[in-house]
């Protein structure tokens, strides 16, 4: 059975502008385009990628990288009381916690991040990792 992993859109800020994480990305994204894993992001972050990136490569050029990520990553998206459980939570960021309760919801088996306060949230539920932890755990 493949993993499920849940994409934070730090992650694809990484992959898509190509800093920090990007070859760890790389070869995450590799393996779900071959099928051993499933790859999962929710709806706003599309949005909020869209916005990022169209500043820097121009509506045409997002277009296509967004295209490209859909043909890769399943987009799921949380239920009212999904979300306001995220609004509910002890989370210092709104962002972070509806993303992180989309994932659980969904049943996610991990949520990959570059987030190093988000990390930190990690539990039994939901394994919070980075790309270069994950990489190390699972793609020896």
């Amino acid at each position: 059975m493949a993993y499920k992993i849940y994409f934070d859109i730090n992650v694809l800020l990484d992959y898509t502008l190509q800093r920090n994480n990007f070859n760890e990305v790389e070869v995450i994204i590799n393996d779900i385009e071959n099928g051993y894993k499933k790859g999962y992001v929710s709806g706003a972050t599309i949005h909020t990628l869209s916005y990022f990136l169209t500043k820097e490569y121009g509506q045409k050029q997002v277009k296509e990288l967004l295209l490209n990520l859909l043909s890769i990553v399943t987009v799921i998206d949380p239920p009212q009381n999904v979300i306001e459980k995220a609004l509910l939570a002890n989370f210092n960021d709104i962002e972070d916690a509806l993303e992180v309760f989309t994932a659980i919801h969904y049943n996610m088996d991990y949520f990959l991040t570059s987030d190093k306060k988000l990390k930190k949230e990690t539990s039994a539920i939901l394994p919070i990792v980075s790309p270069t932890d994950f990489i190390k755990e699972f793609l020896k």
